[in-house]
């Protein structure tokens, strides 16, 4: 109890933000929480199988244009609250450094899609699953986060899906609308991108246009090492679901997707806003104390192992009444939710001592540590998926997930250990 006050009381702001975040985060979570059953339900395993492989290939274009802006820019915007004009720089140099990615990855995927036969069989639900590449790199989260207003951005957010999501309902009627389930989920960004947009324009956050090559060509040095941890991240985040696209069917990627799309939403809709709520306030302390700055994390990571230790207990429970739920089409769904009930810890865990320690807190040479660790966790991840899809199929993937989040969780503790504890934080500096 006394601990519970402790915390209560040294980030009071940080936790009613993140408490407005989670029940704006349960409403994002609710309505796809209603809507995936159906989904499910009408797509049937083919139709979702469609639906699921777009998404995945399209957010490796999402991961390249973010380029992990999201964690190196919010840090900088935060670390320069006063300056209004280092701020408009900031923004203004990441825009530019985004659109420039926007087309190139663009273009690549289009060539990818009339040369490549796996991608030609998927070509219209990839189409229709591009409007979340241009919302998302127009959406700005990192500058939002970085100036204090994750309220806004949720609130913007949320109203996007509840104008776009329930038409689902009135369009998505049977299998071969897996197109439109495609559309309308992907358009939530774009219309997230335009309601901020707007809004940025009425607050005046940022100032007139700014452009400067060297400026563009620093940001992109700066976030290099992150985009490099994203990319190998994606590896058994997205790359599971498009590797079974070719060995197995369509309808055993539609229930892979499902049982991991099931697990990752109750672990976003947690964590994401502890995240957005406490990433800027530990990037601030860590500029003016960083023991500071390493008991607010403390404190933050006994708040995500409390609540991660309850979506595990849920999705083992939970798994039984899956198949029940969904219906035929997904008949095996509750081994995979059982095995995957167990990730949730490890996710919470690296997240806590990678992107709140080893990025909040350290220096540049820190992120070494953090993309190393991602690297290696790539290899071990495809070495793992290659090594169990094959004999285990959709079973095999959700075990190589799990044993390389495990890896993630402890090699993320160890990094923090080497990297910003007491003794060793002056020489990780000078390193």
């Amino acid at each position: 109890m006394t601990i519970l006050k402790g915390i209560i009381k040294d980030n009071k702001k940080a936790l009613v933000d993140s408490a407005y975040l989670i029940g704006m985060q349960g409403i994002n979570q609710l309505l796809p929480l209603f809507i995936m059953p159906y989904l499910l339900y009408i797509l049937g395993g083919e139709g979702y199988g469609f639906v699921g492989f777009a998404f995945s290939l399209v957010q490796y274009v999402v991961l390249i244009v973010d380029f992990g802006f999201n964690f190196s820019a919010t840090k900088k915007i935060a670390q320069c609250l006063d300056d209004k004009e280092a701020i408009n720089h900031v923004f203004w140099s990441v825009v530019w450094a985004k659109s420039i990615l926007l087309m190139v990855t663009l273009l690549l995927l289009l060539v990818l899609m009339h040369i490549v036969p796996t991608f030609k069989l998927y070509y219209w639900a990839i189409i229709y699953t591009l409007p979340m590449v241009i919302g998302t790199t127009f959406t700005f989260v990192w500058l939002f986060q970085g100036v204090g207003k994750v309220r806004e951005m949720a609130i913007m957010n949320t109203l996007s899906k509840l104008l776009l999501l329930p038409l689902i309902f009135f369009f998505v009627k049977e299998q071969d609308d897996y197109l439109w389930a495609a559309l309308l989920q992907s358009s939530v960004f774009l219309s997230t991108a335009i309601i901020s947009n707007i809004y940025l324009y009425k607050c005046h956050i940022v100032r007139r246009p700014f452009y400067s090559r060297a400026s563009v060509v620093a940001e992109l040095k700066d976030s290099f090492p992150l985009f490099i941890s994203n990319a190998s991240t994606s590896i058994y985040t997205q790359m599971f679901v498009v590797v079974l696209g070719f060995f197995t069917t369509v309808d055993v990627v539609g229930k892979y997707a499902a049982a991991d799309r099931i697990m990752r939403s109750l672990c976003n809709g947690f964590f994401v806003p502890l995240y957005q709520a406490f990433f800027p306030k530990i990037s601030q302390l860590a500029k003016q104390s960083v023991e500071s700055a390493k008991k607010t994390l403390g404190q933050v990571r006994t708040i995500v192992a409390a609540g991660m230790m309850v979506i595990c207990i849920v999705m083992f429970i939970g798994a039984a009444w899956a198949e029940n739920i969904l219906g035929g089409d997904y008949i095996g769904i509750s081994r995979l939710l059982r095995c995957l009930s167990f990730t949730p810890l490890f996710i919470g865990w690296g997240g806590v001592y990678g992107l709140m320690g080893l990025i909040a807190i350290g220096t540049d040479k820190s992120k070494r540590y953090f993309r190393n660790v991602y690297m290696i966790a790539a290899v071990v991840a495809v070495s793992l998926v290659f090594t169990f899809i094959p004999f285990c199929v959709e079973l095999g993937a959700a075990v190589s997930l799990l044993l390389t989040e495990a890896f993630v969780g402890v090699a993320m503790y160890v990094s923090y250990k080497l990297c910003i504890d007491k003794n060793t934080y002056k020489l990780c500096q000078n390193k």
